[in-house]
């Protein structure tokens, strides 16, 4: 609701943005059913209906997101650890392999690309304090630990997450224990940089809008807040003028008025200005044209305020949903929701995973040289994939 104040002066401007939200688009009038609605009030009521929608999405993907959280913690991620050691154990005994059986020129350099590229996301989670994975991966890239750390990418990284949180980050301690790991055990502290750069912000901010108000020409948000009260008390008077029921001698129209006159009494003593816009809409009748031009003026203005909180519903929507990662998102449905279908067919993924990494150990042990042939022959499918992707990928995303 827009809060205005006994002396008909508003103190605040924000709550009447988002007292627009809980709005409900009235679902019949009791206007000329037969007259067209203007253009204007069309795209109002458009606009309603889609900051109704939007604000439901919200509050459905805030619940959403914590059932998801909730579902992976306990189902999912037991799932990933295990095809995690499980894919650590698989690309252990491929190297075994490769050095008893050999490879040979042509299959090398696939080998490598595979392994190398495995071994960076293991490395993420485990970290190189594995000195078995620490190995392999030097092993695959030629580069040890102390090698990546000074690497300009690791560097550029650790700068740019440093700026972020506020929070200096080693990158050798990083990249030993693992990306995960590490974040994991500093959240705290990271999330203590980021609320008190955070709460600095909106002080900043509160002293900046201090600031303006104390130098000439910055009444804008008075100005307007001011009109919004002054529409409010002309809609008020006009309708209860037009229906107050003592002027009504028909008892069945005077019931009428009286039902009229309490709605407009109750939004103009609640503060409600959309629903007395409304009230006003809804009542005016076809020789009222310019009660209905003064009206449709009233809405060109308020709709642009109704674009502007639209944004930044969208934008909200959008810093939730991708601050999460994109793990938590993808099992939030087209209505904010969460999917118990989108979970389990991820499930359904991590089981497969792990049963066919159980299958391909316990199968390298029955016939390694087959095995590994079959490995080699799916290495150099995956590497070749890879490939395409990097040398055209580009090249499609720009046709879309």
């Amino acid at each position: 609701m827009i809060c205005l104040p006994k002396n008909g002066k508003p103190d605040i401007f924000f709550p009447f943005i988002l007292s627009i939200l809980p709005m409900k688009i009235a679902t019949t009038s009791q206007r000329n059913n037969t007259a067209p609605k203007s253009k204007i009030y069309a795209k109002y009521e458009k606009l309603l209906a889609e900051i109704e929608k939007q604000k439901q999405f919200k509050i459905n993907m805030a619940e959403g997101l914590q059932k998801a959280y909730t579902k992976i913690e306990h189902d999912l991620l037991p799932l990933e650890d295990e095809a995690q050691l499980l894919m650590r154990d698989f690309l252990i005994r491929v190297d075994e392999l490769a050095t008893q059986i050999g490879v040979g020129k042509y299959n090398e350099e696939y080998l490598v690309n595979y392994m190398g590229n495995e071994l960076d996301s293991l490395l993420d989670i485990f970290g190189h304090q594995d000195a078995v994975l620490s190995k392999l991966h030097e092993k695959y890239t030629g580069y040890s630990l102390d090698e990546l750390a000074a690497d300009d990418d690791a560097v550029g990284l650790a700068k740019s997450i440093s700026e972020l949180v506020g929070v200096d980050i080693d990158v050798k301690e990083m990249l030993k224990k693992g990306q995960e790991a590490y974040f994991e055990e500093f959240r705290e502290k990271f999330a203590e940089q980021i609320n008190s750069r955070r709460e600095d912000f909106f002080n900043n901010l509160d002293t900046e809008a201090e600031n303006k108000k104390k130098k000439p020409g910055t009444k804008k948000v008075s100005d307007e807040t001011a009109d919004i009260a002054k529409d409010a008390r002309g809609i008020y008077m006009r309708l209860i003028k037009k229906f107050h029921p003592d002027l009504e001698r028909d008892a069945e129209l005077k019931e009428q008025k009286t039902e009229i006159v309490k709605q407009v009494t109750k939004a103009y003593q609640e503060n409600d200005f959309f629903t007395l816009l409304k009230l006003q809409l809804t009542h005016i009748d076809d020789n009222e044209t310019d009660v209905a031009a003064r009206a449709d003026n009233m809405l060109k203005h308020y709709i642009k305020l109704l674009e502007s909180q639209l944004l930044e519903l969208n934008q909200s929507i959008h810093q939730i949903h991708y601050s999460n990662g994109t793990t938590v998102a993808d099992f939030i449905d087209k209505n904010g929701k969460f999917s118990p279908q989108k979970f389990s067919a991820q499930r359904r993924r991590a089981e497969k995973q792990i049963n066919q990494l159980k299958t391909a150990l316990a199968d390298s042990k029955k016939r390694p040289k087959g095995w590994f042939k079959e490995q080699m022959s799916m290495i150099k499918d995956i590497v070749m994939q890879h490939m395409m992707h990097d040398m055209f990928g580009d090249m499609f995303n720009n046709f879309r």
